[in-house]
């Protein structure tokens, strides 16, 4: 077969050599293999692929040209084709340090007889197609990303006005889930009276005399009740410019409508909505290290005409405390497909709390392969809570830790840390309360606050347990310590109380002590002997302090 194929052929040595020719113009390799898996034939393209001109690569062994690394990805599929069955796959062909993408095909070349005589080779480099493949999976990641996420209804409808794909936010507004959405029809949720004004435009885009258009249309819920939504329309065409698909960004401004004579009002609560949507995107290639941000993410950071972060000016602006928790590590090493963070971004307009949630992205053998972030501004949300947690664990009245606060900074301490307790009842205390009233009585607790917090040291915790007990806890302290820390507490709530000045009530104070070897006085017994104490010391004539056995 290959003396017809590339040597002079039936019709003579002309027709062979022009055959010839046009083989070696083909832009993939091809090649002939006798039984022995020797080569008869290589064109100019195989040839180059191999840097050896084709006279030295014919008479060789296949395994001699192809390699050592190369020659068992191919091995297994030459056999098979010299079975008699055609082989097509797809493999890495290795040169070097370098690869490339490849498709395979081995035809069996039958002899008079029926017996396979040769193999011949076509191989082809498809390293484009596949990364092709590639940016088109991670664009079609980034608008999955970018659809679900959307602050905003988002909806993909067909030709035939019916849902092809919708994201939760639009569902909602509907008062149906993702999945009843998709099927339908555009026009069973619109207010009738809107319908021919939305068809109307819908025409026009159609007919190419626009590729979008907004307007404000009401949707009809699940119950009849109908709400205002601003709607965005753009055209999905075909390369020949017609339409084969619309988009959907709805927003809901039912209540925008209702308050637009209130210019000032619409304007700041539209405000608040773009600033809770702050923020951007990023993404990764895991085999690259390439990084980088979207463009709205780098102007959030640094202002308008900023170019897109690499991974290392991203990082640049996150605050160093929270360098750990922005950590794509296990992303990368694909010990987890998703993840969310929150930490402080440095930003052109202060620092801000940012939650960033991070998507990995897998190739066809499962290996990490793209990762994909959104990073959103949440430090109105962040200080809420932290308002939020601050109120439960603090005494509104003194500013002291409460009885919450208090367990909760103590299960904070190392466990072998020793602790000085003193549990303080102030005496006279009942009398302002009802002489003076309670307004008095607020006075001579926030007072006492302030002279508790005064006589201990900074790291100390001073809190108030309830009505006039507090309790404080030496961090660290030993028992000499204790007792010197003690005197002091007791010397300091003596008298002199401003509430009391134009009265003839006197408030002093008792104090009970103990020590612990460890933070965990609120459940160990520690308080109880400390309550003991306090006890002995209102027994002993007040005005005193005793410490527990």
């Amino acid at each position: 077969m290959f003396d017809s194929v590339a040597g002079e052929g039936v019709n003579g040595p002309a027709a062979g050599a022009t055959l010839s020719r046009i083989l070696d113009l083909l832009p993939g390799l091809v090649a002939y293999f006798d039984r022995n898996l020797r080569y008869c034939y290589a064109n100019q393209t195989y040839a180059r692929w191999r840097a050896l001109p084709p006279e030295q690569i014919v008479g060789r062994y296949v395994r001699e040209i192809v390699g050592e690394r190369n020659y068992p990805l191919i091995a297994e599929k030459l056999d098979r084709a010299l079975a008699g069955e055609p082989v097509t796959y797809e493999y890495h062909i290795f040169d070097n340090a370098h690869q490339r993408r490849v498709q395979g095909s081995y035809v069996p070349d039958f002899g008079s007889d029926g017996t396979v005589v040769g193999v011949v080779v076509l191989v082809t480099d498809i390293s484009q197609r596949d990364d092709l493949q590639l940016r088109i999976a991670h664009s079609e990641a980034m608008f999955a990303e970018a659809f679900e996420n959307a602050p905003v209804g988002e909806a993909m409808v067909g030709l035939d006005g019916k849902v092809i794909r919708a994201n939760r936010v639009f569902a909602t507004m509907l008062d149906r889930t993702v999945e009843e959405m998709v099927g339908v029809s555009i026009a069973s949720i619109t207010h009738p009276d809107d319908i021919e004004r939305d068809l109307h435009e819908l025409r026009a885009l159609i007919r190419k005399r626009r590729n979008g258009y907004q307007i404000e249309k009401r949707y009809l819920r699940r119950d009849g009740t109908s709400f205002q939504a601003r709607v965005t329309i753009a055209a999905v065409r075909d390369d020949g410019g017609d339409v084969v698909r619309f988009f959907a960004h709805a927003e809901d401004v039912t209540q925008q409508r209702e308050a637009e004579r209130r210019l000032i009002e619409t304007n700041a609560r539209l405000s608040l909505v773009t600033e809770a949507v702050r923020g951007g995107s990023w993404h990764m290639d895991i085999a690259t290290d390439r990084f980088e941000t979207s463009e709205a993410l780098a102007r959030f950071v640094s202002g308008p005409g900023t170019r897109p972060y690499d991974l290392d000016g991203f990082v640049a602006h996150i605050h160093p405390d929270d360098l750990a928790k922005a950590d794509l590590r296990p992303l990368i090493e694909g010990q987890c497909d998703r993840s969310s963070v929150e930490y402080r971004l440095e930003t052109r307009s202060g620092t801000h709390w940012m939650r960033c949630d991070r998507r990995l992205l897998r190739d066809a053998q499962g290996n990490p392969e793209q990762i994909v972030g959104v990073t959103i501004d949440l430090t109105d949300e962040y200080e809420r809570r932290t308002r939020a947690e601050l109120q439960a664990t603090t005494d509104p009245l003194t500013g002291l830790l409460n009885r919450r606060g208090l367990e909760q900074r103590l299960r904070a301490l190392p466990p072998e840390c020793p602790c000085g307790v003193m549990l303080v009842d102030l005496d006279g205390f009942k009398q302002v309360n009802d002489r003076l009233g309670h307004d008095a009585g607020d006075a001579i607790l926030v007072e006492s606050a302030e002279r508790l917090r005064a006589s201990v040291r900074q790291g100390d915790l001073v809190a108030r347990l309830g009505g006039d007990e507090f309790a404080v806890v030496l961090v660290g302290a030993d028992m000499p310590g204790l007792t010197r820390w003690s005197e002091r507490t007791v010397a300091a709530l003596q008298g002199g109380f401003a509430a009391c000045h134009d009265s003839d009530l006197r408030v002093g104070a008792s104090l009970g002590a103990t020590w612990s070897a460890s933070p965990l006085v609120t459940e160990r017994g520690v308080m109880a002997r400390a309550d003991k104490a306090l006890y002995q010391a209102k027994a002993a004539g007040r005005g005193t302090w005793r410490l527990a056995a």
